[in-house]
């Protein structure tokens, strides 16, 4: 009786400390973002993260965004006439700064295939991966992640137009030809250009954890968000 009596003790001491068990801290979310920035890229690919982006930053605390390029000289976007280029975006700071970042976000673009055989940005890219919590592209930006070496045996998507180019230049991907945006791990790619703003309100929803703020943004922006990340009419 008397050993009944002990283990009932010891039982429900552990039953205790079980139900007091500290729960673990949440995981914090990612709050330094950047835009790598490269001669004739796709300004919607940028901006139309960004704005959602920005709309998130004021209701949260420590959040920044920047640009990122290789000289501290305004950018070209690819939209130009016979004069040149009609945007430019100024750089926060340059690859060789090194900047602290959780987020990396690439656009596509005319000039991604330059940025592609250029050393100094894949060089960039290779380094800073390690140090993110995420890593991110839009349209053919994810060309630069596959010639850095980081999708090599990863799902990933791009630009359904120029699905075909995109493939070749990054061999050793496993890619996704009907998707609007794919997660592998910390790696998310988009399809085409607008895709960019369904992927930047997915990653709110999902790693944010706070489908409220993103759909909150959309709605400030008047933008539908396709949130099926399955959604492609263009890969058909």
């Amino acid at each position: 009786m008397q050993l009944l009596r002990t283990l009932a003790v010891v039982l429900t001491g552990a039953l205790v400390v079980s139900a007091e068990k500290p729960k673990p801290s949440p995981k914090p979310i990612p709050l330094k973002w950047g835009v790598l920035a490269f001669p004739r890229y796709v300004g919607l690919d940028a901006y139309g993260p960004l704005e959602l982006l920005n709309i998130v930053a004021f209701s949260t605390p420590n959040m920044t965004l920047s640009i990122v390029a290789e000289t501290m000289d305004p950018v070209p976007a690819h939209i130009s006439n016979s004069a040149g280029a009609l945007t430019w975006v100024k750089p926060t700071y340059t690859i060789d700064q090194d900047p602290e970042l959780d987020v990396l976000l690439i656009p596509g673009g005319p000039g991604s295939r330059v940025a592609y055989n250029n050393t100094r940005i894949i060089d960039y890219v290779k380094r800073t991966y390690p140090k993110l919590k995420y890593i991110t592209s839009v349209c053919t930006g994810a060309q630069i992640l596959a010639k850095a070496g980081i999708l090599k045996g990863k799902k990933a998507t791009t630009n359904k137009f120029s699905w075909a180019e995109m493939v070749a230049s990054g061999p050793g991907v496993n890619w996704q030809p009907c998707a609007r945006w794919v997660v592998d791990g910390n790696i998310w790619t988009s399809s085409g250009v607008a895709a960019g703003i369904d992927m930047a309100h997915a990653f709110v929803k999902n790693v944010y954890k706070n489908e409220t703020l993103a759909d909150r943004a959309a709605n400030i922006l008047e933008v539908e968000i396709h949130k099926d990340p399955h959604w492609d009419p263009y890969c058909k």
